[in-house]
């Protein structure tokens, strides 16, 4: 245990020695004016035998004063509190409920066939096994009555298909009318203006070419453009000329030039000098060439981008501008003028989903029904059986219910919140689930967006929390036990709850400084169910009083005693 340096007992401790010093000081004065007088009297002195026990009876009478008077005043002044150290530790604030265990997948099985049942294996509450046989079928007449049943289902469900069909190019038509309509007058004006915007802009870049063209630099530098272009054209057809006259030469030149090359000039021939000129001529021209024909079309770009006039598109977007405008008129009008229009209700949506399931089983052949016959029906996954739909006869009708089973592979706990709880439930939350003697991590999935009367008539509100790690313990329908971590704060400071109070001016706790009972103000954070998170106020180390036997008060002098760490 780590103690806070208070000054309580060394005051204490002070005052008695000051108390003893006072007492040996009179004894003191009184043994010299003692001696003084027998001085006067007489010149001898007492012998150490006399003198040490008269200080030892001094000194004791002096300890048992403390005693009697000092210690009695401490103990009627001074309250001796409890305390505990401001230290660092974890925070876990925990939301406690309990719920219901629900499945979050039930299914209903429908009869694929329409067929007499030999075998129901089916009970509700009894646990299954994914591919678990719950009923078989006698198929004898499977065939023979399964043709006429096909050809009723299909016109239910070409009848079905064709008010869902309806009804949604109903659904569509209002939703488009109500949603659409009223924004796309003003979208189609603001293209139409954004168009007129671009095509005038368009119709200036335009003028401000042609403009661009008539100015004397512009017409100064297409002047000297050109001239280029004769020029360079004229010396590269020379270059050109050059080429195909020494071509001749230079294919044949071979060994006959590197011999003349190889000759000292001063004993060349004329004729050697001659083909040496002549083939330097041909590599040179050949060389110029591509310099020249690179001038060339730089010159022949530079004239094309001064004398072309880009087209601005300025016609193609005035022609947008007007069927947009146009377009924008016409959705004016139907906004003024549209009605929504409602689709089927929610009764015949029921019978249409039955209408489906029946068309979708009418739509095998009579061989797949015999084979779904003889198969029978099985589980397609672990389970409980929830339900099972009373049969009139002995015989299963094709698309009718016959069981029904809640998943126990994806289950979870749905609970009620209050509203005062609610900005608590963030998604994501982790939870301990308790059923029975069983233990199960959850997380929180889901939680309502509206308050309902419960049947006491508070306002609550639904969520739900995932079961991560269920097993063949779990009962549906049963009481479970939540404990939700729905706030953490680690390595912050912490007292314990009860140090806390609050009073209109906020929140704060007694410490004793200079053996006086004070308060000192506080800002909290997170609380679980013992300790409370301290943001500002108190700094790691400090003390806090945590006395409930006492009813402490602003001023009262008390004396810390810290709590051991059992």
């Amino acid at each position: 245990m780590k103690w806070k340096k208070t000054t309580n007992h060394t005051d204490e401790f002070n005052l008695d020695l000051d108390f003893l010093d006072e007492e040996i000081s009179s004894s003191d004065e009184q043994s010299n004016t003692t001696k003084r007088k027998d001085s006067s009297r007489s010149k001898k002195k007492l012998p150490s035998w006399v003198i040490f026990p008269i200080l030892g009876v001094l000194l004791i009478g002096t300890f048992g004063l403390y005693l009697l008077f000092g210690k009695k005043d401490t103990s009627s002044n001074m309250k001796t509190l409890s305390v505990v150290e401001v230290k660092r530790g974890n925070i876990r604030e925990v939301y406690n409920s309990s719920g219901t265990i629900e499945s979050e997948n039930t299914k209903t099985y429908y009869s694929p066939v329409t067929a007499p049942i030999t075998n129901l294996n089916a009970k509700v509450g009894k646990a299954v096994k994914k591919g678990d046989l719950l009923v078989t079928f006698d198929t004898a007449n499977l065939e023979r009555d399964n043709q006429q049943a096909q050809l009723q289902l299909q016109s239910s469900y070409n009848s079905s298909q064709a008010a869902r069909e309806q009804s949604a190019r109903a659904i569509d038509a209002a939703n488009a009318a109500s949603a659409n309509l009223e924004n796309q007058a003003n979208i189609l004006a603001d293209q139409a203006n954004s168009l007129k915007e671009r095509a005038d802009a368009a119709k200036a870049e335009y003028d401000a070419q042609v403009a661009n063209i008539s100015t004397p630099e512009v017409q100064a530098r297409i002047a000297e453009l050109q001239t280029e272009i004769q020029e360079v054209n004229t010396q590269i057809q020379n270059t050109q000329n050059l080429i195909t006259t020494l071509s001749v030469i230079y294919e044949g030149s071979g060994e006959v030039y590197s011999e003349a090359v190889a000759t000292p000039e001063a004993e060349r021939s004329d004729t050697q000098n001659q083909l040496i000129q002549d083939i330097d001529s041909y590599n040179t021209a050949v060389a110029d060439l591509p310099v020249l024909q690179t001038q060339l079309a730089g010159a022949e770009s530079e004239l094309a981008s001064l004398t072309t006039v880009t087209d601005t598109g300025y016609e193609a977007l005035y022609a947008q501008y007007e069927t947009v405008y146009a377009q924008y008129e016409a959705a004016k009008s139907s906004a003024d003028s549209s009605s929504s229009t409602s689709g089927i209700t929610s009764s015949e949506i029921a019978n249409l989903s039955i209408s489906d399931n029946l068309a979708e089983l009418a739509a095998l052949t009579p061989q797949e029904l015999l084979e779904k016959g003889r198969e029978g029906m099985k589980s397609d996954m672990d389970g409980v059986i929830a339900s099972i739909d009373i049969l009139q006869s002995n015989t299963a009708a094709q698309g009718a219910a016959v069981f029904s089973i809640a998943s126990t592979e994806n289950v979870r706990v749905k609970i009620e919140v209050s509203p005062d709880d609610y900005a608590r439930m963030k998604t994501g939350n982790t939870a301990d689930i308790t059923v029975g003697d069983f233990k199960y991590k959850g997380t929180l999935t889901a939680v309502d967006k509206i308050a309902l009367n419960n049947a006491k008539g508070n306002p609550v509100i639904g969520a739900q929390i995932h079961i991560d790690n269920p097993d063949e313990n779990l009962c549906i329908g049963a009481t479970a036990k939540v404990s939700m971590t729905v706030a953490k704060s680690d390595n912050v400071l912490t007292v314990p709850a009860e140090t806390i109070n609050t009073s209109s001016d906020g929140d704060f706790v007694f410490i004793i400084k200079d053996s006086t009972v004070k308060k000192k103000a506080v800002e909290l954070g997170h609380s679980s169910t013992t300790e409370i998170e301290i943001i500002s106020g108190l700094d790691e180390g400090d003390y806090v009083i945590n006395d409930l036997n006492v009813d402490l008060s602003e001023g009262m002098k008390a004396i810390g005693v810290p709590e051991t760490d059992n």
